[in-house]
């Protein structure tokens, strides 16, 4: 049977499942079915014009960038329990929404349409969260797992340099120029520092949620170059290739921070092509409630299969058996981020890459 386009376009019109379909860079809105109108409070005359035009209020709030980057990237995005304002007149609804912005390719892999899916989950996010205040907020057996994860994990990485370092330096064979010593002594305190700063935030982790935490304004520009050079010391083989975009300063906890940016680079870098094209670029962007961070690679990526494992401790996707790895990176840096109140999303393409989204909100 032949495809038939207008069968399938009526199919979606008469679906309950709120639909759109962008076909340009832009996004311009070529299809959108009443169940997605009903949900964005809007009606068939948007069809014809673009998304951040209809809705500016999306263009804020970072959902039109994530769709440009699926646009650019050719790589699917999938997101749980998101807030969204709908602007209905001239009141704004908070809504919560499990939604897909599914990457449509041709013959060549590039994108000529993405298809946008999404569910209304706001019964259920709230009836979570009232089950969920009813609870410890963090059980006593978690906790003590966390400890002892994180700190057998992230420990290893500057207790790695300060070990070079030491050998490096008792080397009575080899003179080496007092710049190059000085560097060394560098690296080896900034990995004590870290030691600390890790030993530290661990620690907190054991204490309840509600203590205010540290928050300190961090010159990301510069402490990513600080932890990208870390990352080389414990890798030299690596061809990876670091673009450096906009680096917006956070607010929060440095140690936290650097946990979480130091492990996904690590990340890139174990699991890169090994080729001269390897690269991971970082960049960031402000929306109306918080600083949104990406880092893009194009590494091996992720079997579809495996992306809501990868989160988990001790899982590993089942392509990066081979490379070293205890599988509780991603777990940690995810349970480090929603520490800090932010939330993280990863989409990945097997073969082409990954994209991980860090969102961390803007504290009053």
């Amino acid at each position: 049977m032949p495809f038939d386009e207008h069968l399938l376009l009526s199919v979606l019109e008469q679906s309950p499942l709120a639909t759109a379909i962008y076909d340009s860079a832009d996004l311009n809105i070529a299809f959108v079915n009443q169940a997605m109108l009903n949900t964005w409070h809007a009606d068939s005359s948007i069809i014809g014009r673009t998304l951040s035009a209809c809705f500016p209020s999306f263009e804020k709030e970072g959902f039109s960038s994530i769709l440009k980057n699926v646009w650019k990237t050719g790589i699917s995005y999938r997101a749980k329990d998101t807030p969204a304002d709908i602007v209905s007149g001239k009141n704004i609804i908070r809504r919560y929404f499990d939604f897909e912005y599914k990457a449509l390719l041709d013959e060549k892999g590039n994108t000529y349409a993405i298809l946008h899916s999404s569910w209304d989950v706001t019964e259920r996010k709230l009836a979570y969260e009232k089950a969920e205040s009813q609870k410890e907020q963090i059980s006593f057996n978690r906790k003590l797992d966390l400890l002892s994860n994180t700190l057998s994990h992230d420990l290893k990485n500057p207790l790695s340099i300060l070990k070079m370092g030491n050998d490096m330096l008792r080397q009575k064979d080899i003179s080496l120029p007092e710049h190059v010593q000085q560097k060394w002594y560098e690296n080896m305190r900034g990995a004590i520092e870290n030691i600390q700063s890790i030993i530290n935030q661990t620690l907190q982790i054991n204490k309840i949620r509600a203590v205010n935490p540290i928050r300190e304004c961090i010159e990301m520009d510069k402490k990513l170059v600080e932890w990208i050079a870390e990352a080389k010391l414990i890798y030299p083989e690596s061809q990876l290739a670091f673009r450096l975009g906009n680096l917006l300063q956070l607010e929060a906890d440095c140690g936290v921070i650097y946990q979480i940016f130091f492990n996904l680079i690590v990340n890139a870098v174990k699991y890169a092509k090994q080729t001269e094209q390897d690269y991971l670029a970082i960049y960031s962007e402000n929306t109306n409630k918080g600083t949104v961070y990406y880092l893009e690679d194009n590494g091996i990526g992720i079997p579809e299969e495996d992306l809501e494992l990868v989160f988990k401790a001790h899982e590993r996707a089942s392509n990066t058996i081979e490379a070293q790895g205890s599988g509780i990176g991603l777990s940690l840096v995810k349970e480090l981020t929603e520490r800090l109140d932010g939330t993280i999303n990863l989409s990945s393409k097997l073969g082409k890459g990954t994209v991980i989204r860090l969102f961390f909100p803007h504290h009053s």
